[in-house]
């Protein structure tokens, strides 16, 4: 019985030690200026990129461990989109980076971007929207007020960017 009692206090040591050299499990403090994204959303997109239609979104930002992790939702005549983001700080670059995985892509989108005041500009790398084509994208969400919230998504054609879609979110209460 010692023998067991023994060899459980080491394991119990063992790991307090492992967890101690993970360092924090909370988001770094440039990470945590985005807690204003924090919660629930819904609103409409305005598209205008290939086709005009407004579009209900919901959308779900939520802190897990050293990421805000995104989710959202959005039915496009009768097709349901879906994605998962998790959004971390990169200490090297000094910049906000992204990894996105869809439903209707077999890769992920990873993205890198900025915060400036309450912008968020997040530019994707080529990445294989699902119809075989590589798209380089750029979302910006904008803070209008605790409960609102401003969305612009751009693509690039050569070296302009084109409006794909914009909408407006109130956040629920």
């Amino acid at each position: 019985m010692k023998a067991r009692t023994m060899i459980a206090a080491v394991a119990i040591l063992f790991m307090a030690g492992a967890a101690d050299s993970q360092g924090p499990m909370e988001p770094p403090t440039e990470l945590k200026k985005l807690d204003w994204m924090v919660g629930e959303w819904s609103g409409k997109v305005d598209w205008t990129y290939m086709m005009e239609a407004e579009v209900p979104y919901t959308v779900k930002c939520e802190w897990e461990g050293q990421f805000l992790k995104h989710t959202s939702k959005m039915d496009m005549m009768g097709m349901m989109f879906t994605e998962t983001a998790y959004y971390g700080w990169d200490a090297a670059s000094k910049k906000y980076r992204g990894w996105t995985f869809t439903n209707f892509s077999p890769d992920p989108r990873l993205e890198a971007g900025t915060l400036t005041g309450d912008t968020l500009v997040m530019t994707s790398e080529p990445w294989n929207t699902g119809e075989g084509e590589l798209v380089v994208g750029r979302a910006t969400i904008t803070k209008k007020g605790a409960d609102e919230l401003h969305f612009l998504l751009e693509f690039k054609e050569g070296e302009t960017w084109t409006k794909g879609g914009e909408g407006t979110f109130k956040k629920k209460t």
